[in-house]
């Protein structure tokens, strides 16, 4: 048996914030069988993740400039999280991954909070540290994928297969990545195809899809 991840997978990988991290980590460093992806889910994942660190920081360099300025302790964890998110309201990253990022970094460092200057020192030191998180995990996990390498317009030798899928309801870039996925299940047998995305993988089950060579579509959630 072997498996294909798709973009969603990767990214729940890396982003140490994202909602599926926990599980994509499971399942990506516990898996002892080959794990695939394709040069269009390795664009895609690296255009994304791109994304995402930008705004990243954005919203850790605006944190660190709001507690620079700032006189006033914060007695708990809410108090802090409320005044950090009232200010940063601008800046387009889902609440939800806001609060986690203020957690994962209030949890490591709530010794501190009664004085401002060191809440500010050690948080400076979060927002350095940042991006070697994020380019330390991209590094692992490229060593731990194996490239099924069949080029980014494959889906165009597939492309009855792309249509079928179309006409299920999958997205356009996901009927392309099955379509990789299905390439990859012709070289290696009882291919898994793999993603956080469960509403795509329960519309493709729910389908006849055995003019693909994969054998089960799971969802990681």
């Amino acid at each position: 048996m072997s498996f294909f991840i798709d973009t969603n997978m990767a990214i729940g990988y890396s982003v140490v914030h994202d909602k599926w991290h926990d599980n994509a980590v499971k399942f990506i460093c516990e898996t002892e069988e080959d794990i695939f992806w394709s040069n269009l889910v390795q664009k895609e994942y690296c255009k994304k993740l791109g994304k995402i660190i930008s705004i990243v920081e954005r919203f850790l360099k605006r944190a660190n400039l709001l507690l620079k300025n700032n006189e006033t302790s914060f007695t708990n964890y809410k108090e802090f999280e409320n005044f950090i998110l009232k200010e940063t309201k601008d800046i387009p990253l889902d609440k939800n991954k806001k609060i986690t990022i203020l957690e994962n970094f209030w949890w490591e460092f709530d010794f501190c909070y009664e004085v401002p200057q060191i809440l500010f020192e050690k948080f400076n030191d979060y927002y350095d540290g940042f991006q070697n998180v994020y380019f330390t995990r991209n590094s692992k996990l490229e060593n731990m994928i194996k490239l099924h390498d069949c080029g980014i317009d494959n889906y165009l030798r597939y492309l009855d297969y792309a249509n079928k899928l179309f006409e299920w309801g999958i997205h356009s870039p996901d009927c392309k990545i099955v379509t990789d996925a299905h390439d990859c299940g012709l070289k290696h047998d009882k291919l898994v195809f793999v993603s956080t995305d469960e509403k795509m993988i329960n519309n493709i089950s729910r389908h006849n899809h055995s003019f693909l060579s994969i054998i089960e579509f799971r969802s990681c959630n």
